[in-house]
């Protein structure tokens, strides 16, 4: 199936009757919940300008990356080392027994853990003087070295939601809504610039899983055109689509965000991504043409205000699925999303969390773990054990008897895969 592509052209330099055009962006959103759209504003030249300079930046060594890592304000700002995001197919135990329901054509691919990418976050747009939600809305962190990274940065940002933004207000147009009844919420809105890089050199193998099967938790995300291939997204009938994007067009995927506005006529895509074969031929070219071997997507995360309230809007409150979908603050809401998929701690404030349990996590040692060590390792969590039994190798400490710890326990995690 090929999905729906609009250009935004001719909505923009529109001074007539848009209602048919709007129409078809809300039916793809609502029946796909994906669109490609070609937005004179966002050339192949902007995209390219992004992607080498994040290329660059990923291929710099993993102590550098570190340095703009802050854990303690949720990864929502910096980078977000791989191995951080866990993948929600993992966790959430509803959606691994839906998965088992579809027919095997259409499965997403299994992750063996923790995803294998960085992330970097920057935040795009001007954000609230006071708020309730401060660490989703910290001001952003500049590596050094990159004296061209916020022109960049927000150069490409701004255009990509600006797009958004046209489709937003289509969408609205299209569902009898207001013009304005998405914008208007969208304003100062935590949007965040979201490139990932993936490592082609040390997981270039086809069938490596770099981004499990997951929703987004945001309003719309857009992504720009990759230089290697390997995103799958699934259409709202349950069809696996591997996602070609057109040179000059850009890819829209419905959040959760928007899936709470319209009550789920509207909901959130699933997607992943991972080493397909066209992903091993896109890599045997860039070898040979002596580029570097890192798979970036130029991503970006449109978001609802953190103040303002999530709650379904104009006919949809009036709907049957309402119910399901009650009044929250968008930020509050973002925070519980971001509770079950990341691990909030680094990978060295994990072990110092997990000391209690070093006597029962030594090679061959007999000793069952003590209460204290199964408190900390309910509060430390499955994603941050997932990470620490997936991460470098720690003396002392068995990685099999780690991962028995929550079954030792009675603790009822996710099994970790090494």
């Amino acid at each position: 199936m090929e999905l729906t592509v609009v250009d935004l052209s001719l909505y923009l330099g529109s001074k007539g009757e848009v209602k048919e055009l709007c129409g078809e962006v809300s039916r793809s959103l609502r029946e796909t919940g994906a669109l490609l759209v070609k937005d004179p504003r966002c050339s192949a030249e902007d995209n390219d300008r992004f992607l080498d300079m994040m290329e660059r930046y990923f291929d710099r060594p993993p102590d550098f990356k570190r340095l703009q890592e802050r854990p303690q304000l949720h990864y929502q700002v910096g980078v977000t080392p791989e191995g951080v995001e866990v993948p929600r197919s993992l966790v959430d135990e509803e959606m691994r027994e839906k998965l088992k329901e579809m027919p095997k054509e259409f499965q997403p691919s299994i992750p063996k853990g923790a995803d294998r990418k960085w992330r970097y976050m920057w935040r795009v747009g001007p954000r609230p003087s006071e708020t309730r939600f401060q660490e989703l809305n910290a001001e952003p962190v500049v590596p050094e070295g990159f004296p061209e990274w916020k022109d960049t940065m927000d150069s490409w940002g701004y255009k990509m939601i600006s797009a958004i933004e046209a489709v937003a207000e289509m969408a609205a147009i299209g569902f009898g809504l207001p013009k304005d009844a998405f914008t208007s919420l969208m304003k100062q809105g935590p949007h965040l610039l979201a490139p990932t890089g993936s490592d082609l050199r040390h997981y270039g193998q086809e069938g490596t899983v770099f981004a499990g099967y997951h929703y987004d938790l945001n309003f719309l995300t857009i992504h720009g055109r990759s230089r290697f291939p390997g995103l799958n997204i699934w259409l709202r009938n349950g069809q696996k689509v591997e996602v070609k994007v057109p040179v000059g067009c850009l890819l829209i995927q419905t959040g959760k965000q928007i899936e709470w506005l319209t009550a789920g006529d509207c909901i959130a895509g699933m997607h992943e991504v991972v080493v397909t074969h066209r992903t091993v031929d896109a890599i045997k070219q860039a070898t040979e043409q002596h580029r570097l071997l890192w798979r970036v997507s130029s991503t970006l995360f449109a978001h609802i205000a953190s103040d303002a309230v999530l709650k379904p809007l104009g006919r949809f409150a009036e709907s049957s699925p309402a119910s399901k979908y009650p009044a929250i603050y968008a930020g509050e809401f973002v925070e519980q999303e971001l509770a079950g998929t990341m691990c909030a701690s680094t990978f060295f404030s994990s072990i110092v969390q997990l000391i209690p349990c070093r006597a029962a996590v030594v090679p061959f040692s007999p000793i069952l773990p003590s209460e204290t060590c199964c408190n900390a390792l309910k509060a430390l969590g499955q994603p941050c054990l997932c990470v620490l039994v997936n991460g470098p190798s720690i003396s002392g400490v068995d990685r099999t008897m780690a991962m028995q710890l929550p079954e030792k326990c009675t603790i009822n995690f996710e099994p970790c895969t090494l």
